[in-house]
């Protein structure tokens, strides 16, 4: 039976031999070197060596240690084995460990959801009306002029002969959250909900989102600590458009939050064009020229800008 005296001398050991280019994750107090010995002695329960397992798919210090703990334990309980034999015996050992890291890290955990492409996303994107209804940016759409107000108050989208292609999309995405509520799902749900013109849903599924990717209880705690930027941009685009409509200011100013967040960690046209939405919703047109200048020095010439340039020119 191993003990984390013994380990910590394979650690240095390990630690010395470790040539992979192995993607590294920062130590957060586990495994223990007492776990860890415990998973190499097989004494660990099922719960909690799936996580040992999924910690050395991203960790090159713990797999070392493991392939060297393996190895010498293998070497020692067979002595008339050679070195070679017990090397290519715990290789395959090691081999399955990956295997299994990589199925867990891949098939139960949310980053299967960063790997994969949204393809609910992609589906809305290509399904999407030719103009658009809200004066926010969806993450990924391309430009699209508003719609007229002509259409008035009781316009319904599902209603819309024009919008049969993105009902066919909206159905699509519906059964995948419904199937499985993740991220990814869940953001592409709150979208659907806001080219159908149902602003409340799509709020409450986008707060859903955040919420489990940040792990929080509150949507303010989440949206701080959100480094999702397309989520982030897509719910200050939703709020802001509640905002006009209904002359919410606490709508506009969660939507300045999380368009200001999307803006200081991804800094993208999107982030920046839904910023100056969001100030606006909150103070008025005025307000919001500096902010349509940070994005105008991002994209001086798409029909994007020239947009922006109309904002800008009754204060220019």
């Amino acid at each position: 039976m191993l003990n984390s005296g013994t380990l910590s001398r394979w650690k240095a050991s390990a630690g010395r031999k470790a040539t992979e280019k192995v993607t590294a994750m920062e130590h957060t107090g586990f495994p223990s070197d007492e776990t860890l010995a415990a998973f190499i002695d097989g004494r660990l329960d099922p719960e909690t060596r799936g996580k040992v397992i999924a910690h050395m798919a991203t960790c090159s210090e713990c797999y070392s240690v493991f392939i060297s703990a393996t190895e010498m334990t293998a070497t020692a309980a067979l002595p008339n084995a050679s070195p070679r034999s017990s090397r290519s015996a715990w290789l395959a050992v090691a081999v399955t460990a990956v295997a299994a890291a990589f199925a867990i890290v891949f098939l139960v955990t949310p980053v299967r959801d960063l790997v994969l492409p949204n393809q609910g996303m992609a589906a809305l994107v290509k399904a999407a009306p030719a103009q658009r209804t809200i004066a926010g940016r969806i993450s990924g759409f391309p430009y699209q002029p508003m719609a007229h107000v002509a259409r008035g108050p009781n316009y319904n989208p599902m209603k819309d002969p024009e919008n049969a292609n993105l009902l066919t999309a909206a159905a699509g995405v519906q059964r995948s959250a419904t199937e499985r509520r993740s991220i990814a799902n869940l953001h592409a749900l709150g979208v659907t909900y806001l080219l159908l013109g149902n602003a409340d849903a799509a709020i409450n599924t986008l707060h859903e989102a955040l919420l489990d990717e940040t792990n929080q209880r509150s949507v303010s705690a989440a949206i701080e600590e959100s480094n999702d930027v397309e989520l982030l941009n897509d719910l200050s685009a939703a709020l802001s458009h509640r905002a006009v409509m209904h002359k919410n200011v606490t709508d506009a100013a969660e939507a300045v939050r999380s368009a200001d967040r999307a803006w200081r960690i991804g800094g993208t046209p999107e982030a920046a064009w839904n910023r100056a939405i969001a100030t606006e919703a909150l103070n008025g047109p005025k307000s919001a020229s500096v902010a349509w200048n940070d994005y105008l020095a991002l994209d001086p010439s798409s029909p994007w800008a020239t947009e922006a340039r109309k904002k800008l020119a009754p204060v220019s």
